[in-house]
């Protein structure tokens, strides 16, 4: 395979999918996993480059520096962080075992070409969704009525089929009349609710299921929940063994499905990016903990925790980690992009006196009938008279996907505009 002839560090390989296996299938051929690799890339100095492999098994590269939108203002000289600056020479979004290997042998071009963060093994381990579990029942971050109600099952469990029917069928008659015995089987690694299937009161349509999961690595059989409000937090650990330190934390914006849609949250004077939920501060504990089990563990990187609060009945029930993921994420590109806007909004809030500024972060879809023109404009009519847009994307397709981001000087217009215009 031969390898791009640009000179250009660090490689950026936004591997998106990977969790299912597909490696560079889902970039550039889906127009999200583009997308939210490009947004990704600005988060690097302008010499870093972005590269892929085409069909025919040649190379492609674009700069950071190409990609950039004049909206965000100048281009930078450095990266959004420190230690994105000294980053090896290849950074990607999933640290598998084949990518590693790929390297090994001159992916690049370059007989040896070292990989940031953790070692793919690390990443399966603390990946799979098991480690999750393991971590809120650990730290006591599930509702004690939620927690003995999820199952985590191992490939060899799902490939006895009539065994793990008849056990999954006993656990759901036993469940509590508030999950109207509503279920769902996801797999252990993966990401956006992809490959999961349910049901309702019985599982013999889980059957056919069984066997696909367990190739995946297992799966977790859970009550599907009605929540109310998803968050999620980012966080960075610079070296093995050390404390990882928390950059910041969000609403996350997503479709009924579980589909990521944008972030949503504050900016506080000096600087600081908060979900602005009432439950941040224990969100944001919790985080932490579970970030230090992984480290504990050897994982190093960026890495972020997602959580969300639900319904039981009549109250809210609270699930402190539904996943921790081994990798960047959309939280630490929205994060990224905050700190890259920030020369932006020095002065654009002449009457804010000091008091958080609402953000809103969110990928209008382009394939609609819709016009995102007007989807744009209502978000905005929505907010306060002082809101603005950032336009992320210089260059789109027609029906690629439009990412925006808004400040004004109210959260919760942003957040109730975007439900309104959106529907999530």
């Amino acid at each position: 395979m031969s390898a791009p002839s640009e000179v250009g560090r660090p490689w950026i390989l936004p591997n998106l999918g990977a969790e299912e296996g597909l490696d560079w299938r889902a970039y550039p051929a889906e127009p999200h996993a583009r997308t939210a690799a490009r947004l990704l890339s600005l988060l690097f100095a302008p010499t870093a480059r972005r590269a892929h492999a085409l069909p025919d098994g040649t190379w492609t590269s674009v700069a950071v520096a190409d990609d950039w939108p004049d909206a965000l203002g100048s281009l930078p000289q450095r990266a959004v962080e420190p230690w994105l600056d000294t980053t090896p020479e290849a950074f990607a979004w999933l640290n598998t075992r084949s990518l590693a290997e790929s390297l090994a042998h001159g992916l690049l071009g370059q007989p040896r070409v070292v990989l940031a963060g953790p070692a793919p093994d690390t990443v399966r381990a603390l990946h799979d969704k098991r480690f999750a579990v393991d971590s809120a029942r650990a730290l006591g971050l599930h509702s004690k009525t939620l927690d003995p109600l999820i199952l985590v099952l191992e490939p060899e469990e799902l490939l006895r089929t009539d065994e793990t029917l008849a056990r999954l069928a006993d656990a759901l008659e036993r469940w509590p009349g508030w999950t109207a015995r509503r279920f769902t089987l996801k797999p252990r690694f993966g990401t956006s609710g992809r490959g999961r299937t349910g049901g309702e009161g019985h599982v013999d349509g889980l059957r056919g299921a069984l066997s696909r999961l367990a190739r995946r690595g297992g799966a977790v059989f859970e009550p599907w929940l009605e929540r109310t409000v998803d968050l999620s937090v980012v966080l960075h650990a610079l070296s093995v063994g050390s404390q990882p330190t928390l950059l910041a934390s969000f609403e996350m914006l997503t479709t009924r499905s579980g589909g990521f849609r944008g972030h949503c949250g504050e900016l506080d004077a000096r600087g600081g990016i908060t979900s602005g939920d009432a439950e941040d501060a224990g969100l944001r504990a919790g985080a932490l903990a579970v970030a230090r089990r992984a480290c504990a563990q050897g994982f190093v990187g960026a890495c972020g925790v997602d959580a969300f609060r639900y319904r039981e009945g009549e109250r809210d029930g609270w699930r402190g980690v539904v996943e921790f993921n081994a990798r960047p994420t959309m939280g630490l590109v929205s994060y990224g992009l905050i700190r890259r806007a920030m020369p932006r909004l020095r002065g654009a809030f002449p009457s804010h006196g000091g008091r958080p500024r609402g953000f809103l972060f969110t990928i209008l879809d382009g394939s609609l009938a819709v016009d995102t023109d007007a989807q744009r404009d209502a978000i905005l009519a929505c907010a306060d008279e002082e809101a603005i847009v950032i336009e992320l994307a210089p260059r789109r397709a027609p029906g690629d996907p439009r990412p925006l981001l808004f400040f004004a000087t109210d959260r919760k217009s942003l957040r109730e505009a975007h439900r309104t215009v959106i529907g999530c």
